[in-house]
């Protein structure tokens, strides 16, 4: 068992055991790793599992595809602060979060070596990694094996710059960079990689507004805003930097977009979020960006097919409607999206407004 914390190095290489005497056994080999930072430090943790390379269980005569309850060689990588049971226990189904890899979960990926097994984004301050072997096969698979059985990098980000890195839901909030507050304890650091996890509440669609936005150089490479979306989390749904920073309008994003795709047949199920990433590699204190948003609500139709603004005022109100206030305002459009009254007339860009295709907005 080993740990790597963030205050020893920031980021590092770990891999199998190298000494291959420890698969000569006959019960079953665990090897847990613990990543840990403080908050004064860095908040998140990325692990990047580069490649697996487990053998098929030769007594196995039934082979099984579920990672979590078959007899199998497996990596599990869980966070401490949201399973279930004690940190001294790893999870035992996907139900609290966990991820779970073999050989049947990663058919490929060897043939592949520059695109990674996975990559998981801590939303705490611990993360843990545990191998595990049977031991009924590890010394005629593994001893003598001198391939390593997994590969992988760690990084500690999310520095005190970055500011508080999950964001619970409200109807409304703002991002700033930097977080000015860190500036009186921690040096400027030389480069910098902030992910902030806005959280939305279920059913809603949520507009992002950017405002203020101004980096070091025009340069991609120095410093960029990347915007994810659950539903495609491997590919950035908008780019900003240097070069194109006017182009920063986005339309809203709908409930759909906010949802992860595996909903989980497991049970677990995450809730909606909108993933803002910045890199920034260039004196990345000079940069600085304000980030708004707000969540929209949809209104009913008609038979007709027009918006059903009586629900604006009346009593009882729809399932897709939490609350008569929910919906105090239509936005311009024929979305049929609306924002709360409390929101209406506050000086603030809370509506997207469509005109001639693009995305504008109003201080409502």
């Amino acid at each position: 068992d080993e740990q790597f914390a963030a205050w020893v190095k920031p980021s590092g290489y770990l891999r199998s055991p190298v000494n291959t005497l420890v698969y000569k056994r006959t019960t079953d080999l665990k090897c847990r790793y613990h990543f840990v930072t403080d908050r004064r430090l860095f908040a998140r943790v990325v692990l990047t599992v580069t490649t697996l390379n487990f053998k098929d269980h030769p007594l196995n005569m039934a082979p099984s595809s579920d990672c979590w309850e078959g007899r199998m060689d497996k990596v599990i990588i869980w966070e401490p602060s949201i399973h279930q049971n004690s940190s001294q226990h790893s999870p035992v189904s996907p139900s609290s979060g966990g991820h779970c890899l073999c050989r049947s979960t990663v058919t490929g990926t060897t043939m592949r070596p520059s695109r990674p097994v996975t990559v998981v984004t801590s939303a705490s301050e611990s993360l843990n990694l545990e191998l595990l072997v049977d031991g009924s096969h590890s010394a005629s698979s593994y001893f003598k094996h001198s391939g390593p059985l997994f590969e992988a990098r760690y990084e500690f980000i999310h520095g005190p710059l970055c500011g508080p890195a999950v964001i619970p839901a409200s109807t409304e909030g703002e991002l700033h960079f930097p977080h000015y507050e860190a500036l009186g304890f921690t040096e400027p650091p030389r480069s910098l990689r902030c992910i902030w996890e806005i959280k939305v509440n279920r059913d809603r669609d949520v507009w992002l507004h950017f405002d203020k936005v101004r980096f070091a150089t025009r340069d991609c490479q120095d410093g960029r805003l990347e915007v994810y979306l659950p539903s495609k989390p491997d590919h950035p749904f908008l780019t900003i930097c240097g070069h194109n920073v006017s182009a920063k309008e986005m339309p809203p994003l709908t409930s759909l977009d906010l949802t992860p795709s595996l909903e989980s047949s497991s049970g677990y199920s995450p809730s909606p979020s909108v993933t803002i990433q910045f890199i920034g590699s260039t004196t990345p204190a000079r940069a600085a960006f304000k980030i708004a948003w707000t969540e929209l609500f949809h209104l009913p139709r008609n038979p007709d097919g027009t918006l059903m603004t009586s629900k604006l005022t009346e009593d009882g109100v729809v399932n897709s409607l939490q609350s008569e206030a929910d919906c105090g305002f239509v936005c311009p459009g024929e979305s049929g999206l609306c924002i709360p009254s409390s929101l209406v007339c506050n000086g603030a860009a809370n509506s997207p407004r469509t005109v001639g295709g693009a995305i504008t907005h109003e201080a409502r």
